[in-house]
């Protein structure tokens, strides 16, 4: 058993990696635009979440199951996740005076471990 949820948890940060690069890429270049960054968080964050879905729900946690309840309570476990990362980096950023790319990559680190957390135990049951 405990290979099986380090085989998961292993694919769910290769899903992660490629979401999290979409994710700084899009960040990256709205920041650089100018864009506020509630707005270039949400919408970055955003760019990733259908991928992370659809990936981890096939090919991460295998889930048999499809049910409308599963996308609302991956939607929460990122909703909350959203709300958790964009307080840090502004922490990071505005209080700690990090630059805004160390700020963003230190939440996406805390993200890792709520969203496996919450996509393990609440969403792909």
């Amino acid at each position: 058993m405990a290979k099986k949820r380090l085989l998961e948890f292993f694919r769910f940060c290769l899903v992660g990696a490629v979401n999290t690069g979409v994710d700084f890429m899009v960040f990256a270049l709205l920041t650089h635009l100018g864009v506020l960054l509630l707005v270039a968080q949400v919408v970055s964050y955003t760019c990733g979440i259908l991928n992370s879905f659809l990936l981890n729900r096939k090919w991460t946690f295998q889930a048999k199951r499809r049910s409308p309840r599963q996308l609302i309570r991956f939607l929460a476990v990122n909703l909350c996740t959203l709300s958790i990362t964009y307080g840090l980096l502004v922490y990071f950023h505005d209080k700690l005076v990090w630059s805004v790319l160390v700020s963003k990559l230190l939440a996406t680190g805390v993200s890792l471990v709520i969203n496996f957390t919450g996509s393990r135990l609440l969403v792909f049951v």
